[in-house]
């Protein structure tokens, strides 16, 4: 990694080029994974910020604004029993200040893309959803018309806002074609993965963590596991844990090529035999019975609610997480063990977007304005009522109850983390750690490049009906990658995925001529 005053310098110098070019793993992956600049978030200062009850710039709603009803679909991990409750409180809360309430439509992270998909295929009203670059894909829902262009939205109804994230963040927002159709919940955007393990299996068959450095490593610790812990799962295979720069490979999501290469020339990772091999070591695991029989079909966070899982892979890790993963983990306390260093990875792995539907855009945006301003209605949206979803240890800190019928643990896909409270155990110093890391992560040399998928878009959708197939099976090890490897990689190809791979490389190589790199 390098030094972190260049990395500074080198992150500065690509915002100045951005702002001056535009004015401008049935595995669930509940635990996110969000672009920065030197800046500080606006609220670096937990003792003071997350307590507040109100903040000067919200004021009350004005008489002339007429009452209306938001609808906002959200997802968490599973449906929340009494989130009738905090929407209760949220409206009490925002119709003094916006004359708006709001009906939250929670949604189970393993059925939200065919929700959503269906909601807006069919054109219903609403105003709110969640979206990402990993689930109800952004890029091309912002393509085929889902969303609301925000740009003027953001400026006239959401200054405080804009005020309250580095501009690198927005900037990070947009898509393709440069147009700003969500905002960012900001969060921790320095990607970095690694494994969360049991910190009591950790003691007890004496693993060192210190010495796991790839996947291999971990094994002498996972075959102690099933032979002495037979009613736990050694490791829990997720969908989607290849992960290209473990492997020798630099770029972006998709977009990836061989770290050094000057040419920039881009791979199928998929056709690698670094992906082979990453899904041969899984798919032993699995025949040793490391990974449980049903990975393929079981649903992960249900053996990880129940603590049965003692290893997994994490695509992020971040500062104070092993608080947040211990309410994942059945209260079982874990350690993380990074596999490399963090790498900027911008803000679309977490935004909220307003439906092209909706009646209501304005009243929609002073809504995420509130949300990601006001620690007040964060705090209600990500944790719930005080005294029956959660107990304030101190001014920053609170207990939450697993069993009080609102504990979702998204607050990432709620709004700005930076405001809200902080759980037991977690840091006092855990959100400006978040910033700096955000701020000083090593940045991909090829950051703010975005590929257009308009010109192959009939190929990318074939070839996404095609990964779907073949995900579940052949990413978490379930079956054997020597034969399922190569049909899923002729599969893809029969697709079309040459000819967008030669489109990405056609669109990387204008985008690299006009920065002047290659």
């Amino acid at each position: 990694m390098k030094k972190k005053a260049f990395l500074k310098l080198a992150l500065a110098s690509m915002l100045i080029l951005l702002l001056a070019s535009a004015c401008g793993g049935n595995n669930n992956k509940n635990n996110e994974p969000a672009a920065s600049t030197n800046e500080p978030a606006a609220t670096t200062n937990t003792e003071t910020e997350t307590t507040a009850t109100d903040t000067s710039t919200n004021e009350p709603a004005k008489e002339e604004l007429p009452p209306v009803e938001l609808l906002y679909y959200i997802p968490q991990p599973e449906l929340q029993p009494d989130i009738a409750s905090v929407e209760a409180a949220v409206n009490e809360y925002i119709k003094p200040k916006i004359n708006a309430t709001v009906k939250l439509m929670s949604i189970p992270f393993g059925d939200y893309d065919q929700k959503m998909n269906t909601v807006v295929s069919a054109g219903e009203k609403f105003d709110l959803m969640w979206t990402s670059n990993w689930a109800f894909n952004y890029e091309n829902n912002s393509l085929k018309g889902a969303f609301k262009d925000l740009e003027d939205l953001v400026k006239e109804y959401a200054p405080d806002f804009i005020n309250s994230l580095p501009k690198a963040a927005i900037e990070g927002a947009r898509n393709s074609q440069g147009k700003l159709y969500a905002i960012p919940n900001y969060q921790i955007i320095a990607q970095g993965g690694g494994f969360v393990v049991q910190k009591e299996m950790v003691d007890k068959y004496g693993l060192d963590i210190s010495t796991i450095k790839t996947y291999k490593d971990l094994e002498p610790f996972l075959e102690k596991v099933k032979a002495g812990e037979p009613d736990k799962i050694a490791f829990g295979s997720r969908t989607n844990t290849f992960v290209p720069y473990m492997y020798g490979y630099d770029g972006l999501g998709g977009i990836e090529y061989k770290k050094g290469d000057p040419n920039f020339k881009l791979e199928n990772t998929l056709a690698s035999p670094e992906f082979l091999a990453h899904h041969q070591l899984l798919h032993d695991w699995f025949k040793k019975g490391y990974v449980n029989k049903d990975v393929a079909t079981a649903n992960f966070a249900d053996y990880q609610k129940a603590g049965k899982i003692v290893a997994f892979y994490e695509w992020t890790l971040k500062p104070g997480g092993e608080v947040e993963m211990k309410q994942n983990m059945g209260g079982k306390d874990v350690v993380f063990i990074p596999l490399y260093e963090p790498r900027f990875s911008g803000v679309q792995p977490t935004m909220t977007a307003i439906s092209n539907t909706s009646k209501n855009p304005e009243r929609a945006m002073m809504f995420l304005n509130l949300a990601n301003t006001d620690p007040v209605l964060f705090n209600l949206l990500a944790f719930g009522v005080e005294g029956k979803h959660y107990e304030k240890l101190d001014d920053t800190h609170i207990k939450v109850k697993t069993d009080g019928g609102y504990a979702p643990n998204v607050a990432w896909a709620m709004g700005n983390v930076t405001i809200g409270y902080l759980l037991e155990g977690q840091a006092n110093d855990t959100w400006p750690k978040t910033i700096e890391l955000n701020n000083s992560a090593m940045v991909p040399e090829i950051w703010g490049f975005q590929f257009n998928v308009e010109p192959v878009k009939t190929e990318q959708a074939n070839m996404d009906a095609v990964y779907k197939e073949y995900e579940a099976a052949v990413t978490t090890g379930a079956v054997d990658p020597n034969e399922y490897v190569p049909k899923l990689v002729d599969a893809m190809n029969k697709a079309g995925a040459e000819k967008v791979l030669a489109e990405k490389q056609k669109q990387l190589d204008e985008w690299l001529t006009a920065k002047g790199m290659k």
